[in-house]
């Protein structure tokens, strides 16, 4: 299992627990990300070369696309780094607005069973 399924995993666990906290974080961080990158090339910055200096290439995609498509993939090359912060400030988020998590469920007990 890769890691990006791993976090995917804890994000679902983190959904089931605080619910629409944990998505309201979510969208938060996204519509943050997606606002700040179409700011920033509508505004001249060349984003495309700061994410080649991480290895990563999209130096034609300003050119060829228009600015809300572009920041949008941008955005998706963020999703797992907005995944971990909304696994970090979730419960957080929580506390702040006076919420408690959903319980964990206890694991069902089992029974040990006698050799015949």
């Amino acid at each position: 299992m890769g890691w990006f399924s791993k976090l995917r995993r804890r994000y679902d666990a983190l959904v089931a627990r605080y619910g629409r906290i944990a998505i309201a974080t979510y969208f938060t961080l996204f519509f943050g990300a997606l606002f700040g990158f179409w700011g920033a090339i509508s505004s001249g910055v060349d984003v495309a070369a700061a994410f080649q200096h991480l290895g990563l290439d999209a130096s034609g995609a300003t050119s060829r696309t228009g600015t809300l498509l572009v920041a949008y993939g941008f955005t998706k090359l963020t999703q797992p780094l907005r995944i971990v912060a909304t696994l970090a400030l979730t419960p957080l988020v929580a506390r702040v607005l006076g919420r408690a998590p959903l319980p964990i469920p206890a694991a069902p007990e089992v029974e040990p069973v006698e050799p015949a």
